[in-house]
């Protein structure tokens, strides 16, 4: 009877109905425990049109389900419950309303197929302007520079974790100040030790936060994800300008060594230039240099 069902998007879905079916993406999904409550399975979905929302799947349901939801698949999902979104911190999407697996609920796979990641990259100056809701997540995109060392802070309950303060930098020459922790920094920090090139970033569902009087973007914990040098759009006018800069540097070093060249070519041009002026106040025997001068007449006199 599932089957029969007709497909709805997320921005239909409405509360008192669980006979619901969607055709969504499976975004991003990691395991989430919450004293008194116990473990789940978080996952942030996303159908066709770029739609987000929030989904959760209690620890009861997971042997049969999670299986079912690995990132990046398409998948169709029937039967589950509709509630409100509420109005605390790291909410991952926008969308008013979040879904809950029940013990009907059924995960099968999609036909549609579509590499779409629906990046909400959210611009610098936004960003930095103060004026949006922190409460909700973003994605944030630039290069790596001002890498810090990578830090071990010992946390509430004794508890250590890693830390890695950097700047994303724009492509107009932006920078927003940066805070990783845990796995996420390691992992960075790892990439930048390694990598010669530049270092783009792709930071998705992170945390505004604010750090000593300025705005910091870090990880929200697990719910955030993280890529480096990723191959969307957005890292193209990155690419182009190293590029750029690159045959510049080429163009450069190649005019500097045809300086080189034509200096081991002609020995005269390892010597000192001099003026005729100096030559006839100079008080040593013997001169070794280079005049450069222009030749008015000869005298042929002396043969």
């Amino acid at each position: 009877m599932a089957n029969n069902m007709q497909l709805s998007f997320l921005n239909d879905l409405k509360l008192h109905k669980t006979a619901w079916r969607i055709q969504v993406k499976i975004l991003h999904s990691w395991r989430f425990f919450m004293k008194g409550v116990g473990e789940s399975m978080e996952l942030i979905l996303s159908d066709a049109h770029g739609t987000k929302i929030h989904a959760s799947c209690k620890k009861t349901y997971m042997a049969d389900l999670a299986k079912h939801v690995r990132v990046g698949a398409w998948r169709n999902i029937d039967h589950f419950c509709v509630s409100g979104a509420g109005n605390g911190a790291y909410r991952s999407t926008g969308h008013k309303y979040r879904l809950a697996f029940i013990h009907s609920t059924k995960i099968s796979e999609s036909t549609l197929h579509d590499d779409n990641m629906f990046l909400n990259i959210v611009d610098f100056d936004s960003i930095q302007s103060g004026l949006l809701d922190s409460n909700f997540l973003i994605d944030v995109f630039g290069q790596v520079l001002d890498l810090g060392d990578l830090e071990t802070i010992q946390c509430t309950g004794g508890k250590q974790r890693k830390k890695l303060e950097f700047s994303l930098v724009n492509v107009c020459g932006q920078r927003l100040a940066c805070c990783l922790w845990g796995k996420f920094a390691e992992n960075l920090h790892s990439v930048c030790q390694e990598t010669e090139g530049i270092v783009l970033c792709l930071l998705r569902f992170a945390k505004i936060g604010q750090y000593r009087g300025e705005v910091q973007i870090s990880n929200a914990f697990d719910a955030s994800q993280l890529f480096i040098n990723p191959e969307i759009a957005e890292a193209d006018e990155f690419k182009q300008r190293e590029t750029d800069e690159s045959q510049a540097l080429a163009i450069s070093e190649s005019e500097d060594n045809k300086l080189v060249l034509q200096i081991k070519r002609d020995k005269w041009m390892q010597y000192p230039q001099k003026n005729i002026r100096e030559l006839f106040e100079s008080t040593q025997d013997e001169i070794l240099c280079r005049i450069v001068a222009t030749i008015y007449a000869i005298d042929t006199d002396w043969g």
